[in-house]
């Protein structure tokens, strides 16, 4: 599919994002099983180089390694493995897309979507479990829970919606949200089962560490340029990489390589991360060893009691810059406390903020951008699932092996347009504004 974007100016764009602060999820993952950071030296030849080894990146090459055996294929991340997105979500793998945060599509976008989010499921547990990767997998559902009138009301159209569909659920009294989830403030709930959560930098780890040998693996490895020719060539510090194609999965510095600048834009969420706890503590937090819940209001936070015995709780949001960690540590003390009063005290050993990619309508940016350039970006907060859905049925596009799913892909891939700035910022602003207002009702 060509692109109709127009490519960007690459302005005060980085080549890559880089944050404040470390990934909680990272630093508590093992040395066993981690994906260790090899960087790249020396001139490279390869039919194709990946930009991006998240979890787009990472199912792309897997997918093309497959299709073209014994192909070299160049997988390259400017950060630390797993300190990209990929290891800073919040872990939940949601296969319908009724339940999720940005639910606004229905009929047959919303079947696709939910389409591809399962696709992504199936694909993952094959993937995870062929390879033994160990990424704390639980496969128990998940809490979707609101904590104001606003919030009641939009859960109640959740309901709706899932009995329109015969999907299954269990609502919560507040002794239950109080028994199973340790907090009185969320004041409505419903225990739904489709949900799987993981570890994700565990996984993502997991995934890079067992790709095929054809797939080489560059960490800490930003690309400076593309000087697009044939083969293409990419600046990496001193060093070329010359590729027959070029794959772009950089989500949210896609601009910086002259694509999706007017159809994506920047946010930040923002998670704090326990220290162990002990039994008294973990006991507050509900019942069971491990749950997660996400909130039905879009500036609500989402939490976990992990196996662990740590906590994660995550609230927050920012357009374009990532807030300085003071800030953040004060953003999420203030909620955690707020949330879970109970707790002997409200500190995280861990807290950092994630870029997210969004597009206007919630679509996608999938397909061809220019000759022998490919790009997919914009997760639009469903980064686990529909990522590694998409990159496998990227590198299938490329391949030429069609799909209805692929079709549908294509078809609903079509990210709107976004004003330049300052009216994109007074648009956010805007729909921010009103947002934190829907929250105090």
């Amino acid at each position: 599919m060509k692109s109709t974007q127009r490519p960007t100016a690459r302005g005060s764009m980085r080549p890559y994002t880089a944050y404040y602060s470390v990934s909680g999820w990272n630093q508590i993952q093992t040395d066993s099983g981690r994906c260790h950071d090899k960087v790249l030296e020396g001139n490279q030849r390869a039919k194709f180089a990946i930009v991006g080894a998240g979890f787009a990146g990472a199912a792309t090459a897997r997918r093309l390694a497959e299709l073209y055996p014994g192909e070299e294929i160049i997988l390259l991340d400017a950060l630390p493995a797993g300190e990209g997105a990929a290891g800073r979500s919040s872990g939940f793998m949601l296969d319908r897309v009724e339940t999720k945060i940005d639910a606004r599509n229905t009929g047959p976008q919303a079947d696709w979507q939910t389409a591809i989010l399962q696709a992504g499921l199936g694909w993952l547990k094959q993937t995870t479990s062929g390879h033994g990767i160990d990424c704390d997998w639980h496969d128990i559902g998940h809490y979707k829970t609101s904590t104001t009138l606003q919030g009641a009301r939009e859960l109640d159209g959740l309901l709706a919606r899932l009995d329109s569909k015969g999907i299954s659920y269990r609502r919560l009294s507040s002794q239950d949200i109080g028994d199973e989830m340790g907090t009185a403030h969320c004041t409505n709930g419903v225990w739904l089962p489709n949900c799987v959560l993981v570890q994700p930098a565990r996984l993502i780890h997991g995934l890079l560490s067992t790709l095929p040998e054809q797939v080489k693996v560059y960490t800490k490895s930003p690309v400076d340029r593309i000087a697009m020719g044939n083969p293409h060539t990419l600046h990496v510090g001193p060093h070329e990489i010359k590729a027959d194609v070029v794959i772009l999965c950089t989500n949210v510095t896609l601009p910086f390589f002259g694509y999706g600048g007017d159809r994506q834009l920047t946010v930040y969420t923002y998670a704090g991360m326990t220290p162990e706890l002990d039994d008294v503590e973990m006991a507050k937090l509900g019942m069971g060893a491990t749950w997660g819940a996400t909130p039905v209001e879009r500036l609500g936070a989402t939490t976990r009691k992990l196996t662990s015995r740590r906590f994660l709780f995550r609230t927050g949001f920012s357009y374009k810059n990532e807030l300085p960690p003071a800030e953040i540590g004060t953003v999420l003390r203030e909620m955690y406390s707020k949330h879970f009063p109970q707790m002997k005290n409200h500190t995280f050993e861990y807290s950092w903020g994630g870029a997210l990619s969004m597009t206007r309508n919630g679509d996608p940016i999938f397909g061809k951008m220019a000759r022998n350039v490919y790009a997919l970006s914009a997760c639009n907060a469903s980064g686990i699932l529909k990522m590694t859905a998409l990159g496998k049925l990227l590198a299938e596009s490329i391949k030429g092996v069609d799909s209805a799913l692929l079709q549908d892909t294509e078809r609903f891939s079509k990210p709107s347009w976004i004003p330049p700035e300052p009216l994109r910022s007074i648009g956010v602003s805007f729909n921010l504004s009103r947002m934190k207002k829907a929250m105090r009702s």
